[in-house]
């Protein structure tokens, strides 16, 4: 239940066996190589010789491929909340790498890229002068004879309906003018208007006097026959699209070859850029990294075939502590939970692992957000068959397994508060009365039971963090700041406890009397020491009467912890009302019972999903602000063993 220890790995060998060794590490997946600096040991030889311009570009075209392909794909329906990766049988992998020509597919989807880009572009323009001419489809002149004639002109415009009126009066005092009404379309009248040409200075100022638009057009040939080729064009536009589209549908059946093509380059990039971290003499070459304690056997036995190998190992020094790579380690059943941790950040080698002290905790708030036991049913259920049904791995995985064992645990919260899909135990049919035996307090009509409760859980929580911070201080020889500067708190929250509960009657009498004497010596601990660093008495005093101002946000973080009780109040009341409305609704005649089902099942869904998403994000909130600032400090950067790494398949 802590961070795995790790050691400095120093391997060394002969030169000629460099890509082979480095290979080997892939596929063992336990050494995390790292970067050679000015201070490395092997810093004073030289660096090889490595291209890798030509993996990068096959792999930028595969990549490219991939997503083209992607659209045209016919895909089963799934639930989309994980990328999911394809399995690929070992000899279909090694068949594909040698034999599938990439650069074909890869040259066919540019050429039909292209294509599709140019035909699209095309089709966009014809469809805009299409969508223009549709409006003069009743021009009576072909289109190249409009605008200026040597006599007469033949001017197509477009006015508002609310200044057809207006343009008519006015072209009235011009009698040479002919005003020819084309088409009326939503508010907007288009025209052709003929006039003489001397009157062309008298036409303009009208026309910009009534915002009258006038229209050129680029085409020739009478409007209707321009319609008709302009569609056709259009028809044999689509009709290009459409094969290029079969074409590359039929090309998407090799999408599975050109990922795996895209993996076995990439992997080959990654020996590449291991290879660029080796030094190298004139004979031999050195690489180093990291590696955990526990497998430096299966090191050794795994390189056991290179007999020149050299492998040096040696403890992390003082100085490296701080850069150590930082790899979590803990029983299976806190395992699911280190996703949590990597939300908030991986804790520094030399720190403590949070994990397995924090799983208790997020499972049981989580619960409590929730409350109810039919919900948690849901929960799990839907985590298990998640687990099972969908191919997600890493983090993906173990928030599904958080989730699981979250919903159990409501299960149990939900028994002690006698709920289940909103429906008390009282109300369940004779033959399940003994759950009622079950049930400590209902929150809905004991609502300060429950926020007893939710106080009581965390102050143990704070308590739990102050304990790892005086642990940590012990650990490192730290005696001093546990003693003076921690352990204070303790006697503080403990003694608080003692003295509250004394007096209120729940512990006999000597209880508040032994609170106070723990009370008052750790607040007289703080005031006295907390300022100890300096030799002034004035400032140490001042230093101590600061720290008691903690009392303020000591209190605060343990009034945090009402939030179960909102959040569990919310979950609680939204069932209920979700039951009442749809036992309204089955009194509906003849759609009363479908009403009835369509309303439990959205209702119970949606208060599942918002209260289990908010109750999730202020369990995390209260793991990582009230919980973590008690001891933790995160920066630590994650262990990542080379190995093979995949976008898009998994081998069988």
């Amino acid at each position: 239940m802590a961070v795995a220890e790790m050691r400095k790995v120093y391997l060394i060998a002969e030169k000629s066996l460099r890509d082979s060794i480095i290979t080997r590490l892939r596929e063992l997946a336990l050494f995390q190589v790292e970067s050679v600096d000015g201070k490395s040991l092997a810093s004073s030889l030289e660096p090889p010789q490595v291209q890798t311009d030509d993996l990068e570009e096959a792999i930028s075209h595969l990549g490219w491929t991939v997503d083209y392909l992607e659209q045209f794909e016919d895909r089963k329906p799934g639930l989309g909340l994980f990328p999911a990766k394809i399995m690929v049988r070992q000899e279909d992998y090694l068949h594909w790498i040698k034999n599938f020509d990439w650069e074909g597919s890869f040259q066919r989807c540019s050429e039909y890229k292209s294509s599709l880009e140019k035909l699209g572009e095309e089709k966009n323009n014809l469809s805009e002068r299409l969508h223009l001419l549709h409006h003069w489809e009743e021009l009576p002149l072909p289109l190249e004879k409009l605008g200026e004639g040597r006599y007469v002109s033949y001017q197509p415009g477009i006015v508002s309906r609310e200044d057809r009126s207006h343009l008519e009066r006015e072209l009235d005092n011009l009698k040479t003018t002919y005003l020819i009404t084309l088409k009326e379309e939503a508010n907007e009248l288009y025209f052709l208007l003929v006039y003489s040409k001397k009157d062309s200075e008298q036409v303009e100022s009208i026309f910009q006097k009534l915002r009258v638009e006038k229209v050129f057009f680029t085409e020739v040939g009478s409007p209707r026959r321009r319609i008709t080729e302009l569609k056709e064009t259009i028809d044999r536009i689509e009709k290009e699209i459409t094969d290029i589209e079969t074409e590359s549908r039929h090309l998407a059946g090799e999408r599975i070859k050109l990922m795996t093509l895209h993996d076995h380059f990439y992997n080959l990039l990654g020996e590449k850029k291991v290879a660029l971290d080796t030094r190298s003499s004139s004979y031999t070459f050195v690489l180093e990294g990291w590696l955990k304690k526990k497998d430096l056997s299966n090191l050794k036995k795994g390189l056991g075939e290179f007999s020149s190998l050299e492998i040096v190992v040696r403890s992390a020094g003082d100085k490296e502590e701080q850069k150590v790579p930082v790899a979590l380690s803990n029983p299976r059943i806190f395992k699911p939970f280190e996703v949590v941790t990597h939300l908030y950040g991986l804790p520094l080698y030399i720190e403590i692992d949070p994990t397995p002290f924090m799983a208790p905790f997020f499972a049981i708030f989580l619960a409590l957000c929730l409350t109810d036991g039919g919900y948690g049913v849901v929960l799990a259920l839907a985590a298990y068959v998640a687990l099972k049904k969908l191919k997600i791995g890493g983090e993906g995985r173990k928030l599904l397994w958080v989730l699981f064992i979250s919903g159990l645990v409501t299960i149990a919260v939900g028994a002690v508060t006698g709920g289940i899909f909103g429906i008390q135990f009282s109300e369940l049919p004779a033959f399940l009365s003994p759950l009622q035996r079950l049930v400590l307090f209902n929150p809905l009509t004991q609502p300060m039971v429950f926020l007893v409760i939710a106080l009581c859980i965390g102050i143990v929580h704070i308590l739990v963090g102050i304990s790892l911070e005086i642990w940590d201080h012990l650990r490192n020889g730290r005696i001093t700041p546990a003693l003076l500067d921690e352990v204070p708190w303790v006697l503080i929250i403990i003694g608080g406890v003692l003295f509250g509960l004394g007096k209120l009657g729940h512990l006999p009498g000597f209880s508040s009397t032994l609170g106070i004497i723990m009370l008052l010596g750790g607040l007289g601990t703080l005031l006295l020491f907390a300022g100890r660093s300096s030799k002034n008495l004035f400032i140490r005093f001042g230093k101590g009467v600061y720290e008691l101002y903690g009392l303020v946000g000591l209190f605060g973080d343990i009034l945090s912890y009402s939030r179960l009780l909102a959040l569990g109040l919310a979950t609680s009341v939204i069932a209920t009302v979700v039951n009442t409305i749809a036992k309204m609704a089955s009194e509906i005649p003849l759609m009363g019972p479908v009403l009835m089902v369509v309303i439990l099942i959205a209702g119970h869904m949606g208060n599942i999903g918002i209260n289990c998403l908010s109750g999730f994000i202020h369990t995390a909130r209260l793991q990582f602000v009230e919980f973590f600032g008690k001891f933790y400090l995160s920066g630590g950067e994650s262990f990542r063993p080379f190995r093979r790494e995949a976008k898009y398949i998994l081998l069988s």
